[in-house]
């Protein structure tokens, strides 16, 4: 990939705390991490420092209650120590890589000691369950596995899921990939292997029919605030998850529409 920069970063320096962690999204379309995320920042009233944009694409801009945002920007809690990367569209698979090497190059900068990135996967049992499946250096998986979390077994992860791997794993920086057990993107992705379907559209109508009004996966969002209250040591109120949720039901489109694309782009899919 060349070199020349392709965002605009404006992002505000942080206090050096030994507590400092960043958390992001593997947006799919179940739309789980992105509730997730967006939960967390109008909770805990995080305060805005700074945003990422994109060079040479067609401006997007989402609007919630009147309000326009830009669709990549950084939050911080100074109280817990958190930072997070809203991302209300999907960074094109092409830019991803430079996209996480330039985040992890402001989070080595302001002593960002954990990296925390948050997606969710098909079933992989028969039956759901409530755990939560983490990937991370081998150094630090008994510290995962003490948090109550479970350690995913062998498997091949590809995709954007695998970009941040590969950058944050090359860093003196604790990374952890979270994946929450989701029914719609299992839903989703049957369908895809099925070969029954041609588009996103297609996908959504059948949806429609075998799960009802189709939204964001609420039940894996919960599951993924519930690890990160272990991950980063305090109880994240979870009471109000589902009717924020209803708010981000506009972005399972765009988020699908992503997810769609031919190969060639790096489906963000996890096997």
């Amino acid at each position: 990939m060349s070199s020349t920069a392709v965002f605009d970063i404006k992002i505000k320096s942080i206090p050096r705390d030994p507590r400092n962690t960043l958390i992001m999204a593997c947006p799919e379309p179940s739309l789980a991490s992105i509730v997730a995320i967006e939960y967390l920042v109008e909770t805990l009233k995080m305060e805005e420092i700074g945003s990422i944009k994109p060079r040479g694409h067609i401006p997007i801009v989402t609007v919630i209650n009147g309000a326009a945002k830009l669709p990549y920007r950084l939050f911080f809690d100074r109280e817990h120590a958190i930072v997070v990367i809203r991302q209300h569209v999907p960074i094109p698979p092409m830019l991803y890589d430079q996209f996480v090497n330039k985040i992890l190059d402001w989070a080595e900068d302001n002593s960002v000691g954990r990296v925390v990135c948050l997606t969710s996967t098909s079933l992989l049992t028969e039956q759901e369950t409530d755990n939560v499946y983490f990937v991370s250096e081998e150094s630090h998986t008994d510290e995962y596995r003490q948090m109550g979390l479970m350690p995913l077994q062998e498997t091949t992860i590809t995709g954007i899921e695998a970009v941040f791997l590969d950058s944050v794993l090359s860093r003196n920086i604790n990374g952890v990939l979270l994946l929450a057990e989701s029914k719609v993107l299992t839903a989703i992705n049957k369908l895809i292997e099925s070969g029954k379907i041609s588009s996103h559209k297609d996908v959504l109508a059948i949806l429609n029919q075998m799960v009802g009004r189709y939204g964001p996966d609420v039940t894996a969002a919960l599951k993924l605030i519930k690890a990160l209250s272990k991950v980063v040591g305090f109880e994240i109120p979870a009471d109000k998850l589902a009717e924020h949720a209803n708010k981000y039901a506009f972005l399972v489109d765009k988020n699908l529409e992503m997810y769609m694309k031919p190969p060639k782009e790096e489906l963000p899919v996890f096997y």
